[in-house]
């Protein structure tokens, strides 16, 4: 049940998770900082954050099981439907949230050739512990276990890298792309009066 109470609507259920998000990011930890920074050095050349960063945070996995999964032409589009708001569309690049290789691939060939797309860390370094069959239902208790907590730290310093981005297309009915824009919306925002946009692909509450 809801802390908020039976009655309590989507709006007011959206605002504590947000208020909650902003409070629990208030202060973090030097040592998922220095994670992140690490992550940054080996995601983008010399470290430094691409300008214009498009961040896609892109559910697949064993969210099929939740519901129809959306393909990479979609992400692609929301990416496109940002640019188009853009004045200048020239060195477009693409920081791709997932732990799917399927994803990942799909995405990359969806994609204009002339696109810069950094993988997630994440990704990359939670690969050798994924499920080959990937065919196991929330594997991540499974995976914390196999890398003593590890995972944990590095999906929350991946997180942080993936708020470089003013733009993002997420779909918020994935609890990880609800995280990211509740950040945005609470934390990032106020900070640059209002300089960050998001294409939801498919608005959800959970």
């Amino acid at each position: 049940p809801s802390i908020l109470g039976e009655n309590a609507t989507s709006d007011e259920t959206g605002d504590f998770r947000a208020a909650a998000m902003e409070y629990l990011f208030q202060s973090v930890s030097p040592l998922v900082i220095q994670e992140a920074e690490r992550q940054l050095k080996l995601n983008f050349p010399q470290g430094k954050v691409p300008p214009n960063l498009v961040t896609v945070q892109m559910r697949w996995g064993d969210k099929k099981r939740e519901m129809k999964l959306l393909p990479a032409a979609d992400y692609v589009k929301g990416v496109e439907r940002i640019l188009e708001q853009r004045q200048s569309k020239n060195g477009i690049s693409v920081f791709l949230a997932t732990e799917d290789p399927k994803a990942v691939s799909a995405f990359e060939k969806a994609a204009p050739p002339d696109w810069h797309i950094y993988l997630d860390q994440y990704f990359h370094d939670m690969l050798p512990y994924r499920n080959k069959t990937h065919d196991v239902y929330n594997q991540a208790p499974q995976t914390a276990t196999e890398t003593k907590g590890r995972a944990g730290l590095v999906a929350l310093s991946s997180l942080l890298v993936a708020m470089e981005a003013n733009d993002f297309v997420l779909t918020t009915i994935s609890n990880w792309s609800r995280m990211i824009n509740e950040l945005r919306k609470n934390v990032i925002d106020p900070r640059c009066n209002g300089c960050t946009n998001m294409i939801d692909l498919r608005f959800g509450e959970w």
